[in-house]
Order: structure tokens, then C-alpha cells, then sequence
């Protein structure tokens, strides 16, 4: 059992009296690095409740192009996966059109919409359709 309040709890609390009680009185200066502090603390928290990946389907669809080792844990797995993946990357093997490239691209897309809501939850979320939309646009202009 874990103490409470938890790490993500103490990041909330800690951020919160940061920028509630503390930045009010500093110069603008301080305020400002007090706003960045803060924005660290907060995508620390995300991160920290978010689990081992930005988005849930990322060891899937590493899983799905390359395989799964049983035996791994799923940490493991999704390091040695995303290394495979970048290792590809350099090696042009998703340079050619296809449907390895289109999962590849769509699979980079979701990845950057994920980090961008954990890294910025003010982001203005893009709906399915539209996303489908822009995506497209960007396989066609490769």
C-alpha cells in the first residue's frame, strides 16, 4: 500500500499552492519561471498517471508490426519495440507506400495527439473525422 497522498496527488497539491500562493507575490519575472515550473509539475503528474505509454494503442500497434515477446514485461517490450521502430526508421524500410507505412504514419499521428493532450491539456482536441482528414493530407504530401 502506498502512502497518500501519492506522488501524482503531491505534484497536484504542490503545483497548485505554487501557483496559487506563491506566484502572486513575485515579480513578473519570478512569475514566469514559477509558470514553468508548474507546467513541468503538471505534465509530470500526466505522465505519472498516464501509464507506460502516451496513448493505449501504441504497444498494440508495435506489437502488431513486429511481435510480442511473451516473457517481456510490457515496459520491455514497448523500449525494444520503439527502438526497432526508429532503427527502421533510419534504414528507409518505411519509405516505400504501403500498408506498413500508412499503420507507421498512423501510428506516429496518434502519438503526437497523445503527447500533445499530455503535454498540453489545453490543446484543442481534434475530432475523429477530422483527424482521419489530416492525416491523409500528410500521407499525401510525402
Amino acid at each position: 500500500m502506498r502512502n497518500r497522498p501519492n506522488a501524482v496527488e503531491l505534484l497536484d497539491i504542490a503545483e497548485q499552492t505554487l501557483t496559487s500562493e506563491f506566484a502572486p507575490d513575485m515579480s513578473k519575472r519570478q512569475r514566469y519561471n514559477v509558470a514553468l515550473i508548474a507546467s513541468a509539475m503538471g505534465i509530470a503528474r500526466r505522465e505519472l498517471g498516464g501509464g507506460i505509454s502516451a496513448w493505449d494503442g501504441e504497444l498494440d500497434t508495435l506489437s502488431a508490426l513486429y511481435g510480442a515477446d511473451p516473457l517481456e514485461t510490457p515496459e520491455t517490450t514497448l523500449s525494444r519495440l520503439n527502438r526497432k521502430l526508429a532503427a527502421d526508421f533510419r534504414a528507409g524500410v518505411y519509405d516505400k507506400e504501403g500498408t506498413e507505412q500508412k499503420a507507421v504514419l498512423n501510428l506516429l499521428c496518434q502519438d503526437v495527439l497523445a503527447r500533445m493532450e499530455e503535454d498540453n491539456p489545453r490543446y484543442e482536441k481534434i475530432s475523429a473525422p477530422k483527424q482521419r482528414n489530416e492525416m491523409s493530407r500528410f500521407v499525401k504530401r510525402r
